[in-house]
């Protein structure tokens, strides 16, 4: 680590030039060794008889801080006093002596809001240097943020992030306020911060302030290095290394004091910016070592990136980023420039190309990922939910992306080849009331077949065999009906049983009026019913079956199984007796009837899914229309899904 080597200079000549020139003047002079020696042997205890000591409320790393009470003005004020001879740690008593007596001076000269103002010097009893301090009220920023991480609900009303955002402005500006004057404070942190019970805002501890373009010795005996496995990430490190790891910028880790500026703080507070954002260190919580080590290859500023699941405004982003590049000739060149780029966004003055340029690179993200979604890769439902973040993120950054609009239409209008868990489990319930309203109807149509038993025995029946068959299996059918609906079968199944026995109930009536009257049909509306359930893979199926419910009688009276029921000659078709005796008027009456109930009930189920598809394009329609209200008009065209090429789409 290099040596603080520098040369004795009063005035601000040494700031590099590309640095705006100070809008204040600079502190007065005074030699860094021999003035400040001077006025530390001119000190005396008469005016330490004043205070009354009361408790300790703060330790750092020169010294204690206690609250005493000013006799004199009957106010409390916070005493801060240099650590005695046998408990310094680092360097000569003599050398801790200056650099308090520096710290006071510099504080008590830079009169600011925002910086505690100094009341008094000297020394105690016992020869230890002092200086009194307004007392201040309220919570330091990391003591804030830690709240947040932690999710402490009142924290969260009570410092929201435009409320911060407002503190941060300020302490920029009182920052910029110390660079003005030359004054460089070289160890900002949230510690370092404190926001007061009643809007104030105060930079603490200037222990370690440097005039800009002075030289200071370096303390003798101090030999931290970048290694120490004692120094932790919140402490003020001592030595050729002067700052806190982890808010310090890379130049002022190498030790380069001769390079340091206005831009090294600006560093401290890029980090202090991103911590506010992403509720996270920006070299993370790592040993020292590895925090210094970071600090010089650079670490990733892109609080969007870092948290996710936070909501980063882009602009904010970009002043992190800009703040905390490895080149200071890359940051922005003053405190108040950074607190310029914040006071826009909290203005409203959003940069929107850089906010058009992220909202199209989340917007390529969701429709590489929407592309997945609706394939039928293993991962196509965790692709969905990524899909559909990146195109919140992309509208909410830009509300007219066109491409943004169309991947949310293809999201909510193509249903993915499989559903994600939570879907499907909705799905399966709908399934599961629509089997038990089609087993409640299914059950009322079987047993219908009984209303006509008294057409059929006003016929005059020859085989009460064959009759009493028939009966039984439209009465099994009417049963097997029942107990679906009462134990309902698992979704996307055939009931195969039903199926089967409902056809030999459609393929007995053939025994009454021979294959070509009543049978087609009552075979029609059969089969329709089970062609209306979900499972593609078994509709081949069922419609075999019910093509075998007219060809199997067929084949049966061909092959002289069973009597035939139809005689042909000289061009006429007579239908001949087998079960039923036709007399005239019983047998016309009766068919028209039940002819009668066959185009009723079909038109009914008919009517049925009309009534239910309706329902669902009503919906289609009203969710297409707010999509459409929610757009905005350039990219209202995207939101008209193409018809699907293949008709098994408007198969359910």
């Amino acid at each position: 680590m290099a040596n603080q080597q520098e040369h004795p200079q009063d005035t601000l000549s040494s700031l590099p030039t590309n640095l705006p020139p100070p809008s204040g003047e600079a502190l007065a002079p005074f030699d860094p060794v021999a003035a400040e020696s001077a006025l530390a042997g001119a000190l005396g205890e008469e005016g330490f008889k004043r205070y009354q000591d009361r408790e300790q409320i703060g330790e750092g790393g020169m010294g204690e801080v206690r609250l005493c009470l000013d006799g004199r003005f009957g106010r409390e004020v916070a005493m801060k006093l240099v650590r005695a001879p046998e408990v310094t740690d680092h360097g000569s008593h003599a050398d801790r002596q200056m650099r308090f007596l520096r710290e006071a001076r510099v504080q008590g000269r830079l009169e600011h809001p925002s910086i505690v103002p100094v009341y008094d010097l000297g020394r105690d009893p016992a020869g230890a240097l002092y200086f009194t301090m307004k007392r201040v009220r309220g919570l330091t920023v990391e003591e804030i943020l830690l709240q947040l991480a932690a999710g402490d609900p009142a924290a969260l009303q009570q410092f929201s992030r435009r409320k911060l955002l407002s503190a941060f402005t300020s302490v920029c500006l009182a920052v910029d306020f110390a660079h003005a004057r030359g004054v460089l404070h070289r160890d900002l942190k949230p510690s370092n911060i404190m926001l007061g019970d009643f809007g104030e805002v105060y930079v603490l501890d200037w222990g370690l302030a440097k005039l800009a373009g002075r030289e200071e010795p370096a303390p003798r005996g101090e030999a931290t290095t970048v290694d120490d496995p004692e120094l932790g990430a919140g402490r003020t490190a001592h030595g050729a290394m002067m700052g806190t790891p982890g808010y310090m910028a890379p130049e002022q880790v190498r030790g380069e004091v001769d390079k340091l500026d206005a831009r090294t703080d600006v560093y401290a507070l890029g980090a202090i910016l991103f911590e506010l954002l992403a509720l996270q260190p920006l070299h993370g919580r790592n040993s020292a070592a590895e925090v210094i080590a970071g600090t010089l290859t650079g670490a990733d500023a892109r609080a969007s990136v870092r948290a996710p699941d936070r909501d980063v405004p882009p602009e904010l982003e970009a002043a992190c980023i800009r703040a905390t590049r490895l080149d200071p000739a890359a940051r922005h060149p003053t405190a108040r420039e950074l607190c310029q780029a914040v006071e826009r966004f909290l203005d409203g003055d959003r940069d929107l190309g850089l906010r058009r340029e992220m909202a199209a690179s989340h917007a390529q993200r969701a429709e590489e990922a929407a592309t997945v979604a609706l394939s039928a890769e293993p991962t196509a439902n965790d692709e969905r939910s990524r899909a559909l973040r990146e195109v919140g993120r992309a509208l909410a950054l830009d509300q007219g992306h066109i491409g943004a609009t169309r991947t949310l239409v293809r999201l909510l209008t193509e249903p993915p080849r499989e559903l994600p868990p939570a879907a499907q489990a909705e799905s399966d319930r709908v399934a599961m009331r629509e089997q038990r309203a089609a087993s409640r109807i299914g059950f009322f149509v079987y047993l219908s077949w009984f209303l006509y038993a008294p057409a059929v025995l006003c016929m005059g029946v020859r085989n009460w065999t064959v009759v009493g068959i028939s009966a039984a299996l439209w009465g099994g059918a009417a049963l097997c009906c029942l107990g679906m609906y009462l134990r309902p079968r698992p979704v996307n199944t055939t009931p195969y049983p039903l199926l089967i026995l409902s056809s030999l109930a459609v393929a007995s009536s053939s025994l009454l009026f021979g294959v070509y009257i009543l049978l087609p049909s009552l075979a029609t509306v059969n089969t329709m019913s089970y062609m209306l359930g979900r499972e593609r893979s078994h509709r081949l199926l069922v419609l075999v079956i019910g093509c075998l419910t007219i060809l199997g009688p067929l084949a049966l009276e061909t092959f002289g199984l069973i009597p035939s029921a139809y005689d042909f000659h000289d061009g006429v078709m007579t239908v001949l007796p087998r079960v039923l005796d036709l007399p005239p008027i019983p047998t016309q009456a009766s068919l028209l009837i039940i002819h009668l109930a066959v185009v009723v009930t079909s038109s009914l189920i008919i009517a049925r899914i009309r009534d239910v598809s309706a329902l669902a394009e009503r919906r289609l329609q009203m969710q297409a229309w707010q999509l459409q209200q929610l757009a905005p008009d350039q990219a209202k065209g995207a939101i008209e899904p193409e018809m699907p090429s293949d008709p098994r789409c408007f198969i359910s």
